[in-house]
């Protein structure tokens, strides 16, 4: 009897993107109602980075790198400002509506067959919120095709493929830290950990600008996946 082996899905283009924000997610504590927290208490995307990777070429198709023209009412600390370089006015000088911003995304999104981010939940999870906070705006300026980005249904129909460096590194470099109990635990390398793990010498420069923050983790992702070196 003949044995039938599929052949595994070759993937082409992969989307490799990063967002820096103005914070964390919100910890999902209910209210006294039973919900979570409103969409007022999640942080706001200020830079929107990615680069389209082609894997038969083994060459970057396209790189997007943008600003985004937050509200006025919405602050940046300076804890912020100092980690990622971006001020209220670098955002207001040089920004984009988040509309543009996250449309440019999706026209990427659509092409691509698989996505890369170094805490890619997050990332994601970002996006889906400013879809959410910015839906009206978005309909309005005929862009509603973007509110399909991360369809659970056109992923798997499609077979994206979806890689975490960070989540895929952390036995990689099995950096421990103590718990609460005071056990020692894996924990989630760092983008620089990564690289150093994989590379050793000198960290990248100008890490938690979202540009270069993607072109690390391509380099990382095409070392731990497919020993490639470089881009």
């Amino acid at each position: 009897m003949n044995t039938i082996i599929t052949a595994p899905l070759r993937r082409r283009y992969y989307l490799v993107f990063d967002v820096e924000t103005t914070g964390l997610l919100p910890k999902r504590v209910p209210d006294k109602q039973g919900g979570g927290p409103s969409i007022d208490q999640y942080p706001h995307i200020l830079q929107l980075s990615f680069a389209i990777y082609d894997m038969e070429t083994r060459t970057i198709k396209q790189k997007y790198d943008s600003y985004v023209n937050v509200p006025d009412t919405v602050v940046i600390n300076d804890f912020v400002s100092q980690l990622t370089g971006i001020t209220k006015q670098i955002c207001s000088e040089r920004g984009q509506s988040i509309c543009t911003v996250l449309y440019d995304f999706y026209k990427a999104y659509k092409t691509c067959e698989g996505l890369v981010a170094h805490n890619l939940e997050f990332d994601t999870k970002m996006i889906l919120v400013e879809l959410e906070r910015n839906q009206s705006a978005i309909i309005q300026q005929n862009m509603a095709d973007c509110l399909m980005l991360f369809n659970p249904i056109h992923e798997k129909v499609n077979h994206i493929d979806r890689y975490c460096t960070m989540r895929k590194g952390t036995n990689l470099c099995n950096i421990t830290v103590p718990d609460s109990k005071n056990q020692l635990r894996r924990k989630f390398p760092k983008l620089s950990e990564l690289h150093h793990k994989l590379f050793g010498g000198e960290m990248p420069a100008n890490l938690h600008n979202s540009m270069v923050d993607v072109e690390v983790c391509l380099q990382c992702y095409l070392k731990m996946r497919h020993n490639i070196d470089s881009p």
